[in-house]
C-alpha cells in the first residue's frame, strides 16, 4: 500500500466533521452509573445482560460489567436532555431489580475493587485491556459528559481551547468520588485523579490554535497506530467529529439528577458564551495548561471550598466564586436558564454529602447504600 492510501485507510476525521448544517447549540449527554449487590454493596455484573436487551442508541457499555453508559437524544434545550436521562434512569432501575442489583452513580464507587472487576466482551474494550493492562483495569471511573453542537472547524477549535480554561469551574461545581478503594483519598475528586493521571491522552489537552494544527496532530498519532480511534483520546475537553460537537467531559457522574440538569445548562451557556465571542471577531488567549492545571488540582482537592488563582489579575480568588462568575459571565451570553445552577451552588457538593454519611456512620459501605438509595428515590414513580 502506497504512503498516500496508507493515510487515507487511517484517516481519523471525517470530511463532513462540523460541517454538516446540524442546527448549532442543540445538546447531548451520556452519563455512567454502576451497579452492586445489594447486601455487601460492592460492584457487581450485569450490564452486557442490559446492553443486550435494550437499543444501542439508549444505552452502551463502558469497559467494565457492572457500569451502563445511557445516551440521550439530541435536544435543544437542558430540561429535554435531563428527561432523557432520568428515562434511562427508570428503565435500568428496572434491570437492576430483576437482576437482584442496585443502580447507583458518582464519579467513582466507594468501595469497589478494579482487581474484581470483568471487562466487557467487546473487541474495542479487549483490545484496550491489551493495549494498557494494569492502567486500564482500574479506571473503574464515572462520569457525566456533555455535547454541544458546533458547525466550523475553526470554530469548534476556538471553542475547545478557550473552555479549557474553565475546566476548574465544572470540576468543583461537580466533585462527587471522595472515596476509592474503600478509602477516604483526601481529594473531592478521585476520579480525576484515577482517570486523567493515569491514561495517555487524557486530562488537560493543549491548545491547538488551528483546525489543521488538530488534524495534524491526529494524523502523528493516528498513521503509525498509536490510537485506532478518536475513541482512544479521553481528555477533559474533545472535539467530536463524528457527532460534529464539542465534548464536556470534565464532570463526576451526579447522584442526583436534578443536578446534572444544572451542569448541562452551565456547561451549554459557557459554549453560547464562547460562541458569541468568536462571531464578535473579539478572540482571547487561550490559556497555557500549566496555569489551568493549577486550578484544576485545587478543584480536585477541594472542590468549591478551594482556592483558585484569577487568569487576569493572578490573585487567588474563592472558587465559589470564580464558578459564580462564570455563570454571570455565561448568562450575559446566553438565553439558557440556569436559575438550576443558582440553587446547587447553595447546597453541598455531592462529595461533602458522602463525607457527610461517612462520618455520621464510620462506613463506607454506608456511603455506597446512601448513593443507590439517593438514585432510586430521583426517579418518581410512573
Amino acid at each position: 500500500m502506497d504512503a498516500g492510501k496508507k493515510r487515507e485507510a487511517g484517516a481519523l476525521l471525517p470530511e463532513e466533521a462540523f460541517e454538516t448544517g446540524a442546527p448549532e447549540g442543540t445538546l447531548g449527554a451520556e452519563e455512567e452509573l454502576w451497579l452492586a449487590d445489594p447486601e455487601t454493596l460492592k460492584l457487581a455484573g450485569g450490564a452486557q445482560k442490559i446492553l443486550a436487551a435494550e437499543p444501542a442508541e439508549h444505552f452502551s457499555g463502558e469497559l467494565i460489567d457492572c457500569e451502563v453508559e445511557a445516551n440521550t437524544g439530541v435536544h435543544r434545550e437542558a430540561a429535554g436532555v435531563a428527561r432523557d436521562l432520568l428515562a434511562r434512569r427508570r428503565t435500568l432501575l428496572e434491570h437492576a431489580g430483576r437482576l437482584g442489583r442496585v443502580l447507583g452513580t458518582s464519579g467513582t464507587h466507594p468501595l469497589g475493587d478494579w482487581r474484581e472487576q470483568e471487562i466487557i466482551d467487546k473487541p474495542h474494550y479487549q483490545y484496550l485491556k491489551r493495549k494498557l493492562g494494569w492502567l486500564i483495569r482500574r479506571n473503574n471511573t464515572f462520569s457525566l459528559h456533555v455535547h454541544y453542537a458546533v458547525q466550523g472547524k475553526e470554530k469548534v477549535i476556538y471553542l475547545f481551547d478557550r473552555i479549557r480554561e474553565y475546566v476548574p469551574h465544572f470540576l468543583a461545581v461537580s466533585v462527587n468520588s471522595p472515596f476509592w478503594q474503600g478509602e477516604f483519598t483526601d481529594t473531592r475528586s478521585a476520579r480525576a485523579l484515577v482517570f486523567s493521571r493515569s491514561l495517555p491522552h487524557a486530562g488537560m489537552p493543549e491548545a491547538f490554535g488551528s483546525w489543521s494544527a488538530y488534524a495534524g496532530y491526529l494524523d502523528f498519532v493516528g498513521r503509525p497506530g498509536v490510537i485506532r480511534r478518536l475513541g482512544e483520546i479521553w481528555w477533559d475537553i474533545r472535539p467530536h467529529p463524528r457527532l460534529s460537537t464539542l465534548e464536556i467531559r470534565a464532570f463526576d457522574a451526579q447522584t442526583d439528577p436534578a443536578r446534572s440538569e444544572a451542569l448541562i445548562s452551565l456547561a451549554a451557556a459557557t459554549c453560547d458564551m464562547l460562541c458569541a465571542e468568536y462571531e464578535s471577531g473579539e478572540l482571547r488567549p487561550a490559556r497555557p495548561v500549566r496555569e489551568i492545571e493549577d486550578n484544576k488540582w485545587s478543584a480536585q482537592r477541594h472542590g468549591l471550598d478551594g482556592l483558585f488563582v484569577d487568569h487576569e489579575t493572578h490573585e487567588p480568588v474563592p472558587a465559589r466564586w470564580a464558578v459564580e462568575r462564570l455563570a454571570e459571565l455565561a448568562a450575559s451570553s446566553s438565553r439558557r436558564d440556569l436559575s438550576s445552577l443558582e440553587r446547587l451552588l447553595e447546597e453541598p457538593t455531592e462529595s461533602e454529602r458522602q463525607l457527610l454519611v461517612w462520618r455520621e456512620t464510620g462506613s463506607v459501605k454506608e456511603v455506597a447504600r446512601d448513593i443507590a438509595r439517593r438514585t432510586r428515590a430521583a426517579i418518581p414513580a410512573t
